[in-house]
C-alpha cells in the first residue's frame, strides 16, 4: 500500500486492469481493455476483480447510472439473478426498492481530463514545497550506495510504501469492508501516456515492475527470499538452496550478503527523516484538498477518495522529477536486455525499527 504483502496470503496489488465512465461519454459498449481501472486493497480469498465474470463489467457500467433490470433489456445486455447477486456479493452493485447502483467508481472521459488536471495543478503546487527534501533524499541515496536503485526507491518505496504507513494516507483497512475485500476498486476512462509503473511486496521484500519488463524472479523465490529476510533481519541469509535460487540475480552474493538497498522504517537515519518529512507533507496536502475533492465526485467517503486522488498525484509528481532530470527509469524497467543481474536494481528490502 502498511503494504499487505502475499507472504502473509493477503495482497496489495496495484493491478492494471480496464474500465469505464460515470457521464454520458459512451461507456456502454466501450471495450474493457481501452480503460484504465486499479486495485489498492487488502483481500482474502477474492480479490475485487474475481466477481468479473462473463459480462459482469457490462452490468456494472450500464447501472453507473442507477435503474432496474429493464434497463439492461433496453440496452440488449444479457444477465441473470446470478450474476447480478455476485455483484452485490462483490459489493460492488447495490439494490435498494428495485434499483441497481454500481458502486465502483468508474469515471468518464469528461470526468477522467477534470480529475487529472486537478492532479496535475495539485502535483505544480505541492513539488516547490517537497523539491528541496526530494533532491536531498536522490543524494544521501547516491551516497548510501543506492544510485542503481533511486528510480525505485522514490516511485516504489518514497511514494508507493512509505506514505502508507502510520496511516499518512488512507490504507486499505482503514476502508469499509466489502466482504472478501477492503480499499479501493476504481475505474478511469482511459490510461495516462507514462507506462505503467508498479510496486509487488513479498513480505518485507520489493519489487519495481513495468509491463515492459523482461527479467521476471518466479514468485515462490522471492518468498522464499522474503522468508529467509525476515529471519536475519538484513544480515547475511544462511539457506543454501535459497541463495542459490537467487544466482545471477543480483539479489545475494554466493555468500548470501543482501546486494539490494535495506529501508529501516522508524531508525531516523538521514534516508527515513527525510522520506518522514515527504510524506508527512505531501499527505497532508492531499488529505486537506480531499475534503471536498471526495464529494465532488461522489466518492463514498474521504478515505476512499485520498486512495483514489494521490494515485493520480503519484504519476504527476513522477512525470515533474523524471522531466526535471531527477531521476531516471533504469534500462531493466524499459524492456532493454541488461541481464537478470540488473534485477537488483528495481529490488529492496523494507524493515520496521521499533524506536519512536
Amino acid at each position: 500500500m502498511k503494504k499487505f504483502s502475499i507472504l502473509w496470503l493477503v495482497g496489495l496489488f496495484l493491478i492494471p486492469f480496464e474500465a469505464l465512465g460515470t457521464q454520458n461519454d459512451s461507456i456502454i459498449g466501450r471495450p474493457y481493455k481501452s480503460f484504465d481501472t486499479t486495485a489498492f486493497c487488502s483481500y482474502q480469498g477474492f480479490h475485487p476483480s474475481q466477481y468479473l465474470t462473463d459480462n459482469n463489467w457490462d452490468i456494472l457500467c450500464a447501472f453507473v447510472e442507477p435503474g432496474k433490470t429493464t434497463k439492461l433489456d433496453s440496452l440488449v445486455i444479457s444477465y441473470s439473478k446470478s450474476q447480478l447477486r455476485l455483484l452485490e456479493v462483490g459489493d460492488l452493485l447495490s439494490y435498494e426498492n428495485s434499483i441497481y447502483t454500481t458502486k465502483m467508481p468508474i469515471f468518464g472521459k469528461t470526468e477522467t481530463q477534470t480529475i487529472r488536471r486537478q492532479s496535475k495543478e495539485f502535483a505544480d503546487s505541492i513539488f516547490p514545497i517537497i523539491e528541496p527534501n526530494l533532491r536531498q533524499l536522490i543524494t544521501v541515496l547516491g551516497k548510501a550506495g543506492y544510485a542503481k536503485q533511486t528510480y525505485s526507491l522514490i516511485f516504489s518505496y518514497l511514494l508507493d510504501t512509505y506514505i502508507w504507513d502510520d496511516e499518512r494516507l488512507a490504507s486499505p483497512d482503514s476502508c469499509e469492508d466489502h466482504g472478501s475485500w477492503s480499499g479501493a476498486y476504481w475505474a478511469m476512462y482511459e490510461p495516462r501516456s507514462h507506462v505503467k509503473v508498479g510496486t509487488n511486496g513479498f513480505g518485507p521484500v520489493y519489487q519495481n515492475w513495468t509491463n515492459d519488463l523482461g527479467y521476471w524472479l518466479k514468485s515462490n523465490k522471492l518468498l522464499d527470499f522474503a522468508k529467509e529476510v525476515n529471519k536475519t533481519q538484513g544480515n547475511p541469509i544462511e539457506n543454501k538452496e535459497v541463495i542459490d535460487a537467487l544466482a545471477g540475480w543480483g539479489l545475494t552474493n554466493q555468500d548470501g550478503k543482501i546486494l539490494i538497498p535495506i529501508m529501516r522504517v522508524g531508525n531516523n537515519d538521514k534516508i527515513d527523516v527525510l522520506c518522514k518529512s515527504i510524506t508527512n507533507k505531501l499527505s497532508e496536502a492531499v488529505k486537506a484538498y480531499c475534503h471536498s475533492w471526495s464529494a465532488e465526485h461522489n466518492i463514498s467517503t474521504e478515505q476512499v477518495g485520498q486512495i483514489i486522488f494521490y494515485h493520480e498525484v503519484m504519476w504527476d509528481l513522477l512525470d515533474l522529477m523524471e522531466s526535471k532530470g531527477m531521476i531516471s527509469m533504469p534500462p531493466i524497467l524499459k524492456g532493454e536486455e541488461v541481464g537478470k543481474e540488473h534485477f537488483g536494481d528495481i529490488c529492496f528490502i523494507v524493515l520496521q525499527d521499533n524506536q519512536d
